[in-house]
């Protein structure tokens, strides 16, 4: 407003009215209205509808009006909770973690139980590297929701991905007993318990899940791959780091050795019991030790842990052991599947050191051995096979055949006959077919995702930065939404650049206990990366008859087609009643 003259105010005028200079004096306030003149009026209002004028700013972009309203009512309200939190979500987006966290944490002070609060503080820390910060807010959040199991389920994930596997475990057997009837869960317990080498724990939650699904299910084949993976010992587990190397320090050694000493007197003087985890921490330091390997299977024989013990004694070929370790490993694998009654495994165990027993025999017969000299004894292992061989008339039916036409033709058929028998004692440990689109979602384990982070969210803004690259933030985070919902969002955030544009498909539906076959696509979106961007969104809108209350799990693949080939990653959320906490 443009001030008037001198000569203007030295003209005599009527004096306006009390009242009329009121409205007058409001006009003009209202006429000189600014954004400092907003934040002071919202110094004025309650704090709920200062919080909302600050929304509506934030909302059209201008994002230093919010800000100026929100610190002008805090000043009248400075223990606001409302006010606390909506600068903590535009502080977030503002690129200035340090003070949005500050902001969460007023609110939390007050209200520590404050869900949204904690998923908006846990999404930001996430964005922001702090990985120790966000796993002790995931801890809190679980705390506070302690019914949720996909709390849990977050959490053993989040866990897994930092290698901290026993807690991840933790989480993971939480989160099942809260949901014992979802096998696809129970299935990813089972690949945690064996990450950490509790195999009879993993046996039995595959067993479990063989036992309870329905034929023809999804779930049915990565249980059959896992226990295959289980009994054969692909792998140790990822709790096995080489630490004995080439380089290895002298106080590595020597606390290897001591141990390895420790182990074997234990051992001798049967305190199996004892010397069991003392061979499991040899092993950690050197999952190379073939002696240690041996010795762990025979301790575990001798506690009746048979099932540990053969998983421990399949590592053994990996190891390059001696003849007469590799012998005495087969020969004990043998016992083993006596007592556990694979009748068919162990017959062509003790049949292959018979038959090496018996070669031995005929290629030595005429030569002087040192003295000293250990051999198999041909007469104990054919005890063992007169005990297995009721059991398996059909191979021992086949390898009497075989001995009549070595002595008709020589050995011309022996190198075939084996391979049928070897066939036939891992036929059982195989999939019963090849792996198939069914298997995409059911149970997979994502080790290597291409994604560092997806979260469940109501509303994302687009953070753009000067390199022409953007970042979608997720807003108003959880993994509760209700039944109302109109759209969900999963944003996420890839482990590295895309350099090229790259397909995004996530496919979703409710999760069922069942799965008798694949779960019905009730969603599904797709999402194109390009260039120097490493984050993106996925528009989940609700199916035509609505959201149905329950737990929905999504997968993630990489390109449109989605099988379990494409399959690199999952997310779970959860629908439920409007009113339902």
């Amino acid at each position: 407003m443009i001030a008037p003259s001198d000569k203007q105010d030295s003209v005599e005028r009527p004096r306006p009215r009390a009242g009329v200079a009121l409205v007058m004096i409001v006009l003009t306030l209202a006429l000189m209205a600014s954004p400092c003149a907003a934040a002071d009026d919202g110094a004025r209002l309650p704090a709920e509808q200062a919080a909302e004028q600050a929304k509506a700013a934030w909302d059209r972009g201008a994002v230093t009006t919010a800000l100026e309203i929100l610190d002008h009512s805090l000043g009248s309200h400075p223990e606001a909770v409302t006010l606390h939190k909506v600068r903590g979500d535009i502080l977030s987006t503002f690129r200035n973690p340090q003070e949005a966290v500050q902001a969460y944490d007023r609110v939390l002070a007050v209200q520590p139980a404050a869900l949204d609060v904690r998923w908006a503080k846990w999404g930001l820390l996430v964005r922001w590297g702090q990985e120790a910060a966000a796993i002790a807010e995931l801890h809190n959040i679980a705390r506070s929701d302690a019914k949720n199991p996909l709390i849990h389920w977050r959490l053993a994930q989040e866990l897994r991905k930092l290698d901290r596997l026993e807690e991840s475990l933790e989480s993971y057997q939480q989160a099942v007993q809260l949901m014992p009837d979802l096998l696809s869960w129970r299935l990813a317990l089972a690949r945690a318990r064996f990450d950490v080498l509790d195999y009879q724990g993993a046996d039995a939650d595959l067993h479990h899940v063989l036992q309870h699904v329905a034929p023809g299910s999804p779930l049915e084949l990565p249980a059959k791959n896992q226990l295959a993976q289980l009994y054969e010992s692909m792998d140790r587990g990822r709790r096995f780091t080489p630490v004995l190397t080439p380089t290895v320090t002298a106080t590595q050694f020597k606390e290897w050795a001591a141990l390895r000493s420790e182990a074997w007197k234990l051992f001798e003087a049967g305190r199996f019991q004892e010397a069991e985890p003392i061979y499991r921490k040899l092993l950690a330091l050197n999952p190379d030790d073939p002696i240690a390997t041996h010795q762990l299977g025979l301790t575990l024989m001798q506690l009746g842990q048979c099932k540990e013990a053969l998983a421990v004694f399949g590592n053994m070929s990996n190891l390059n052991p001696s003849e007469e370790d590799f012998a005495d490993t087969t020969y004990r694998m043998g016992q083993c599947y006596v007592e556990l009654e694979r009748w068919e495994d162990a017959f062509i165990h003790f049949q292959m050191l018979y038959d090496t027993a018996v070669e031995f025999e005929q290629a030595n017969k005429d030569v002087p051995l040192p003295a000293g000299t250990r051999i198999l004894a041909k007469e104990k292992i054919a005890r063992w096979l007169d005990k297995v061989r009721p059991h398996v008339p059909e191979l021992a039916k086949l390898k009497e055949e075989e001995a009549k036409r070595e002595k008709e033709f020589g050995n011309q058929t022996a190198a075939s006959t084996e391979e049928a028998l070897y066939a036939k004692a891992v036929e059982r440990l195989k999939p019963q077919k090849a792996l198939d689109t069914g298997a995409a979602i059911a149970g997979r384990d994502a080790d290597f995702s291409w994604f560092r982070f997806v979260i469940p969210a109501t509303k994302v803004v687009r953070d753009d930065s000067p390199t022409g690259a953007h970042e979608f933030i997720a807003l108003y985070l959880g993994d509760t939404f209700p039944a109302t919902q109109p759209e969900i969002y999963l944003v996420f955030k890839l482990v590295s650049d895309s350099f090229d544009a790259v397909p995004l498909t996530a496919r979703c539906g409710l999760e069922t206990s069942d799965m008798a076959e694949d779960p019905q696509t009730m969603v599904q979106d797709r999402v194109m990366t390009t260039t120097n961007d490493r984050s993106g969104y996925f528009l989940l809108t609700p199916p035509k008859p609505g959201w149905t209350p329950g737990y929905y799990r999504c997968g993630l693949f990489a390109g449109e087609q989605t099988s379990a080939y494409s399959y690199v990653d999952e997310v779970r959320f959860r629908i439920v009643e409007p009113n339902r906490p």
